[in-house]
């Protein structure tokens, strides 16, 4: 499958130009570990690692997320993400991921930590729907 190495290399060009500007990481509960860039702009990109799992059968993610404007207490997003088992089967997409994300910021004055919801349908392909759940705790980098 060229087109998925394509689109992924796309995906980390996009998320390694962005490196200096703002950026985070984010703990989902014990599930996964991810690294966003600017959550402020119109658009961003997030890298999860699912992690929980024998390491042939950990999981790698990488979304493209559309952010409504910030409010003062929260912010929601929509997304798009694909899913690959990169020490399994490179070549084939374990699922196809719309997550949607509600950031909330608990203090005012320090909008660098917020906590996260996400739920997002995935699909397997060749097996099934799922409705899958995380939270976490996310910290921005930078101004």
């Amino acid at each position: 499958m060229r087109i998925l190495r394509i689109l992924i290399l796309v995906l980390f060009i996009g998320i390694s130009s962005q490196v200096f500007a703002q950026w985070g990481v984010t703990s989902y509960s014990i599930y996964s570990f991810g690294v966003n860039t600017s959550q402020s702009k119109k658009f961003s990109l997030e890298l999860k690692v699912f992690g929980n799992q024998s390491i042939d059968q950990s999981n790698v993610e990488a979304d493209l997320f559309y952010n409504f404007v910030e409010k003062e207490f929260h912010q929601l997003s929509i997304g798009l993400g694909i899913n690959i088992l990169p020490l399994g089967d490179f070549d084939r997409i374990h699922s196809i991921a719309v997550p949607f994300q509600l950031q909330i910021f608990p203090l005012r004055d320090m909008k660098k930590l917020s906590f996260l919801i996400e739920i997002s349908p995935e699909y397997i392909p060749e097996e099934t729907l799922n409705l899958r759940h995380l939270w976490g705790v996310r910290y921005r980098f930078g101004n």
